[in-house]
């Protein structure tokens, strides 16, 4: 009578463990990575609508300011605060802020989108937002004074 065995080995077992170990240790590392870029391209589109608005405000004319319109100021400090006002001969508006969560630096800036698709006043041209994320990814926008 023969007598067979059910089961698995040792060795077996420890084959299966290690590559299952490997797979989830590779499915771990870029799920971290994956995410880490979303916060960036999360923060980069923040950002973007937030510019997008007040550029539109200032083509527009929209102003919360009396006299003449010269434009809406946006100032920019790090390490994730974005600030926007109307710019008007008889005083500024309202200050508008916004927060970006999860950026641990950006460049400090004041720019300004003039009214009437006249472009915008950069610190220079090609004027560059660097955006640091908690994980040091860099992400940039870049703004010509054409708008």
């Amino acid at each position: 009578m023969t007598r067979t065995q059910k089961g698995f080995t040792l060795i077996e077992l420890m084959i299966v463990i290690t590559i299952i170990s490997i797979l989830v240790g590779v499915g771990i590392s870029a799920y971290g990575k994956a995410r880490d870029r979303q916060v960036g391209v999360i923060a980069a589109e923040a950002i973007t609508t937030f510019l997008q608005r007040n550029q539109e405000a200032a083509y527009v004319g929209k102003k919360d300011c009396s006299g003449k319109f010269m434009g809406q100021r946006i100032t920019i400090t790090s390490p994730s605060t974005l600030a926007s006002q109307s710019v008007c001969e008889g005083g500024d508006g309202a200050t508008t802020t916004a927060t970006i969560p999860d950026i641990t630096s950006i460049s400090n800036a004041t720019l300004t989108f003039n009214p009437l698709s006249l472009g915008i006043t950069l610190p220079s041209n090609p004027f560059n937002i660097d955006i640091v994320s908690n994980n040091n990814s860099i992400y940039r926008i870049q703004l010509k004074s054409s708008g």
